[in-house]
């Protein structure tokens, strides 16, 4: 061996081997398959009790989009049920009933005509692609619940395409919504982007990482909104905590005192970034994240006043809808008001109930504050 091949020899070894990636990694870019239309649109128990607007806006923006979709229907004779969710993880219902309870929602969805399911709930989103893959994994399982729910209800196991959640095909069309946006998240007075927390449920992102948009801890769903829609993005140390609702948490009395500990922990980690805004695609995490605030108030005596939207709740004010008469926010605990008033959203619609003595005065005296001369 010569000199010449000693010396490239000896490079060769101080080299690192590039290993090369592993398949399963999921970086930022990472985008699931998301269906451009044909969407079944399951309601969400807690997101209809407690935000009952979100819904109504969902379907709202779908027809925006001129997109096909449909749903059980809203009156006695609605074919909507709970998907279950809540039932199972707060172990007062078994696994072999959840197999039944969303095959028969895949079947009312096949019924409509439609291939993809879209949930408004997180939880949704996580038991329908639980029964799922057991379905897929578990031999001779689809033939069984093919079997009892045809014996329960005359129907038959169809399974669905697709199974979304609803941000994600808010994420899709975030572009051509920002088009149809008269509002951006930017502060008029400054002029400067206003600074948003995204909050991902937990049952989105961390149960089937695959399954979300970006995986667990680059999810991308909602940051990807904040960033067309004029916002930056506050990343904070516990970004992906928990908010601490988990359903034997929150349900159970003697276990509260974690749902308030852990939303104690994101608000404090957060605060340091002074986040105009949180926006989340849960209802559960959008309930405690708001109402917590008071809690954790009354027990710090930290003066937390952070607005909490739901993406839906948040496309609709950027679009100009009523604040109140179609967005809602009058079920808030923290008052949304303050941040309308920054990004120039009309509070004209404001009902008396809400408005300050001086004007409830004035609008009983037949004169509405911004209408002209009495």
């Amino acid at each position: 061996m010569n000199a010449t091949d000693a010396t490239t020899r000896a490079r060769a070894i101080k080299q690192p081997v590039r290993q090369p990636r592993a398949a399963n990694v999921i970086t930022r870019r990472h985008v699931k398959p998301i269906p451009d239309d044909g969407y079944y649109l399951t309601t969400s128990c807690i997101l209809g009790t407690f935000a009952p607007n979100v819904e109504p806006l969902v379907a709202r923006i779908y027809d925006l989009l001129g997109r096909r979709w449909a749903m059980g229907g809203t009156g006695p004779a609605s074919l909507n049920t709970c998907c279950s969710g809540i039932a199972t993880n707060g172990n007062v219902f078994t696994v072999e009933s959840s197999l039944l309870v969303v095959a028969r929602l895949w079947s009312v969805c096949a019924e409509a005509g439609l291939e993809n399911i879209t949930t408004a709930c997180v939880t949704s989103f996580a038991i329908h692609n639980e029964v799922l893959e057991l379905i897929h994994k578990e031999p001779g399982l689809a033939e069984k619940v093919d079997k009892a729910l045809y014996e329960a209800c005359g129907r038959r196991l169809i399974i669905p395409k697709h199974i979304v959640h609803c941000c994600d095909v808010f994420y899709r069309y975030r572009g051509e919504l920002a088009q149809l946006m008269k509002y951006r998240l930017v502060d008029m007075a400054t002029g400067l982007p206003l600074k948003v927390v995204d909050h991902v449920g937990c049952h989105y992102n961390k149960l089937f990482p695959s399954k979300s948009v970006g995986g667990t801890e680059y999810c991308d769903v909602l940051t990807a909104m904040i960033r067309e829609w004029g916002g930056d993005e506050v990343d904070y140390p516990e970004r992906r905590h928990c908010c601490g609702m988990g359903f034997r948490q929150c349900m159970i009395r003697p276990n509260r005192s974690f749902t308030v500990a852990c939303a104690r922990k994101k608000f404090e980690s957060m605060a340091p970034f002074a986040p105009d805004l949180i926006i989340t695609n849960c209802p559960g995490c959008s309930l405690v994240l708001d109402r917590e605030q008071w809690a954790v108030n009354e027990l710090t005596g930290a003066g937390f006043q952070i607005p909490v939207l739901t993406y839906a709740e948040l496309a609709g004010l950027l679009l100009g809808w009523d604040p109140y008469d179609v967005v809602g926010i009058q079920g808030h605990t923290v008052p949304v008001e303050p941040l309308l008033e920054r990004m120039g959203i009309p509070q004209s619609s404001r009902p008396v109930y809400l408005r300050k003595d001086t004007e409830v005065a004035t609008v009983m005296n037949g004169w509405v504050p911004g209408s002209g001369a009495r």
